[in-house]
């Protein structure tokens, strides 16, 4: 059975259309694709696409200004149980996550999302990141590249949004994991979750630097 669709919901996305539009104006993107081939990948083929957590307008500026399949966006409950905001989420392709214990409801709607031709975007940090630096990634995102062998899309966000002023945004290559090796999958998924850190990091200009391992496989927002 098809799930009914809260009231409002063509006014709420026509309005966060129209605030699309104006997002572009106020913050103006500057998107540079270090692979022309990825640009036609997230606009032909669904994709989990990874990002750094500079500002909570990360969550809904990305999806606006980003030339790909629709794309839903990870939020955690502690966000997306809020009365004020929950009604817009709803309406909205947001998908919720639980922080705070184990859930793999998550899991089970981004595969969903991926099924219908959709791509998701994850930010693996679970946090927003302090002073431009890059914090250690959760590998939860992982278990659903695993689970659906969809490629994985880099990208980082430069600076902080200025009005009237272009927002940087660098696209890397797809990163190319083996997910499936024999092994623990928990010491796989963090092997690879590393990788991709270091990927993201060079892409912002950061040294190496010693990460601490994040433990909560389920965290990915």
């Amino acid at each position: 059975m098809k799930e009914k669709k809260p009231p409002f919901t063509f006014a709420v996305k026509f309005v966060y259309m129209i605030w699309g539009l104006a997002m572009r104006v106020i913050y103006p993107p500057k998107i540079e694709y270090r692979d022309e081939s990825t640009k036609r990948l997230l606009k032909e083929e669904k994709c989990i696409i990874i990002a750094n957590h500079t500002e909570h307008t990360d969550g809904y500026y990305i999806p606006q200004v980003l030339p790909s399949k629709k794309m839903y966006t990870y939020v955690t409950r502690k966000w997306y149980d809020k009365k004020k905001l929950n009604w817009l989420f709803r309406r909205l392709r947001y998908i919720p996550i639980n922080l705070a214990e184990m859930d793999t409801e998550w899991l089970d709607k981004g595969k969903k999302v991926l099924d219908g031709g959709n791509s998701v975007m994850i930010f693996p940090e679970g946090k927003l990141s302090k002073n431009g630096r890059l914090d250690a990634f959760h590998p939860g995102f992982l278990m659903l590249a695993r689970q659906t062998d969809v490629p994985i899309v880099p990208i980082v966000l430069l600076g902080k949004y200025k009005k009237f002023r272009r927002k940087r945004i660098i696209v890397g290559s797809p990163i190319e994991t083996d997910l499936h090796e024999k092994g623990r999958p928990s010491v796989i998924l963090r092997r690879q979750a590393d990788l991709c850190h270091g990927i993201m990091a060079e892409m912002l200009g950061m040294p190496e630097v010693e990460m601490n391992t994040a433990e909560d496989m389920s965290a990915v927002h």
